[in-house]
């Protein structure tokens, strides 16, 4: 297949949970898109299409700077296509690469992402599917967060919903996508907005220790892990980690909903302040612009301290004179 509809396809990109993904490009806009081509089963399924198109149409409202866009969704010589914005970069596993990122770095990924998640969430949109594998990390150094809305599409999303039902039936692989549970999720229970506050708060602890708090050796024993949510400070793991953010994340990771921040938007919000004063504490936040540099100079000190005062006596002289000559 060299083209679909007025898409040029460049090359593959590997295989979702819908069908196969092309690098491609679009010639009505002349942009380079992630083509995702829609195959069995749910090419074959009338009722499971006419879902995934719904899911996608409300998908393709969403326009923020950290998340991926769904530009258009078409049909062309009876294959449904799915165009989303192509995302250069690599994937936020690769960029973390299991090891200690710096705590400033990694809370300003984590306030990017959070920051994408309640523009969603604001549109009722849940993603149901957040870790490193699903948000990118740009070229430019900015997080992308992909597949936002269709979890109930993806292979993430699809191992999520196995974990409830029947979970010695997940393969091996499967903890990359359980470690990320929430404990409703786990056990099968409604979500909303606070599971996706539960998996950030997951993503932003292993960032900032270099390792996740529920995985473990087997798919049953990281669900058991998740279940019981108790995971140890990150700063007993990384010292460079503030008091604040420790606390941060506990309520984050609590197994009881409506302990943690009941918002994404609320999570970015002590996120910030964290930085912020991470930023005082480290000198990173600008000297005020009055405070001059002082030179270590014993004759330049001398010599700038001589100058003022006899600027200071100038003007002094000058104030005399202006007011007598009234």
């Amino acid at each position: 297949m060299t083209s679909i509809a007025h898409f040029n396809i460049l090359d593959p990109l590997g295989a979702g949970g819908i069908g196969e993904v092309f690098r491609a490009r679009d010639t009505k806009v002349g942009r380079t898109v992630a083509l995702k081509i829609v195959g069995p089963p749910v090419a074959d399924d009338p009722a499971a299409l006419a879902r995934l198109l719904e899911d996608a149409a409300v998908a393709s409202r969403l326009s923020h700077p950290n998340i991926a866009t769904l530009w258009d969704v078409g049909e062309a010589d009876g294959r449904t296509y799915l165009s989303y914005e192509f995302v250069a970069g690599r994937r936020l596993r690769e960029e973390a690469g299991g090891a200690v990122m710096n705590p400033r770095r990694a809370l300003d990924l984590a306030i990017q992402i959070a920051d994408g998640v309640a523009d969603a969430h604001a549109l009722g949109l849940i993603h149901g599917d957040l870790r490193p594998d699903t948000v990118m990390v740009t070229t430019k150094g900015s997080a992308k967060i992909l597949d936002f809305g269709m979890a109930p599409w993806t292979r993430g999303g699809a191992l999520r919903a196995v974990a409830a039902r029947n979970p010695d039936a997940l393969p091996a692989d499967a903890i990359h996508v359980l470690a990320y549970l929430s404990p409703e999720q786990a056990v099968g229970s409604a979500v909303d907005a606070r599971t996706d506050v539960f998996t950030l708060g997951t993503i932003v602890y292993e960032l900032v220790t270099g390792r996740s708090p529920f995985a473990a050796a087997t798919a049953t024993d990281t669900i058991v892990n998740v279940m019981k949510a108790h995971a140890v400070p990150a700063s007993s793991i990384n010292p460079a980690v503030s008091t604040e953010l420790d606390a941060i994340l506990e309520r984050a990771l609590a197994p009881d909903i409506n302990v943690r921040q009941q918002s994404a938007a609320a999570l970015a919000a002590e996120l910030r302040s964290v930085a912020a004063v991470l930023d005082v504490r480290t000198g990173d936040a600008e000297t005020p612009s009055s405070i001059l540099p002082i030179d270590d100079t014993p004759d330049r000190n001398a010599s700038t301290l001589l100058t003022g005062m006899l600027v200071a006596a100038a003007a002094a002289f000058g104030l005399v004179w202006w007011w007598l000559s009234r």
